[in-house]
């Protein structure tokens, strides 16, 4: 199904709040698929100053609006080894939504679980099984995981109360899911960033299972 084809059948069946562009951001894998060790997981491009993005998270879009974020996830990466050239950035759902993901949470559950997840699985076969996804955001554990994974909290996983990574049995995907947030903990009034010496061991423990 071509791209225009997916977004005309979107907005059939959930309405104009699936925005109607002439193409969807490309998946981001600068150092080619060969090279990739894990897929890096966004929720989708939806963003108050373009629809007209090049690729996932806003890379190569000329756009310094977005400095700060790209900037936020390169320094996550680096945290545990990894560069953008050894990852598959992409978004969960590649189609724009017109309000951003914390404002949508409801709509945007239900596209996801009635067409992207599936989507997505299907994408990723280019790749072996044992790669694991990061999940940048709470709400991608809410609708991927399964067997109680999905209600667990940020801080029980950074904490390292309950061990990583989500199981492929546990995971819609059929892969290992490892959180790798990038919001603030409320509880403990810092950022989910792995560079907070809060969560040394939680990133050690991402390291070894990339090894």
């Amino acid at each position: 199904m071509s791209e225009q084809d997916t977004i005309k059948k979107l907005r059939a069946n959930y309405g104009n709040e699936i925005i109607n562009v002439s193409f969807l951001p490309r998946p981001y894998c600068p150092g080619g698929i060969e090279n990739v060790k894990a897929i890096y997981l966004g929720c989708d491009p939806s963003n108050k100053h373009s629809n007209e993005l090049p690729f996932v998270f806003a890379h190569e879009s000329g756009l310094t609006v977005f400095n700060r974020f790209i900037n936020a996830h390169t320094e996550q990466l680096r945290e545990i080894g990894l560069s953008w050239h050894c990852v598959y950035t992409q978004n969960l759902c590649r189609s724009y939504f017109d309000k951003e993901t914390s404002a949508n949470r409801k709509l945007w559950k239900r596209v996801v679980n009635e067409y992207w997840i599936e989507a997505l699985k299907s994408e990723l076969t280019i790749f072996p099984s044992s790669i694991p996804v990061f999940l940048t955001a709470q709400i991608l554990l809410e609708v991927l995981a399964s067997n109680g994974y999905e209600t667990i909290n940020a801080p029980d996983f950074y904490q390292c109360n309950v061990s990583i990574p989500v199981p492929a049995e546990s995971s819609k995907l059929g892969r290992r899911l490892i959180p790798l947030y990038r919001g603030k903990s409320p509880k403990f009034e810092i950022s989910y960033h792995l560079k907070n010496k809060e969560w040394d061991q939680y990133r050690n423990s991402i390291i070894n299972i990339l090894k």
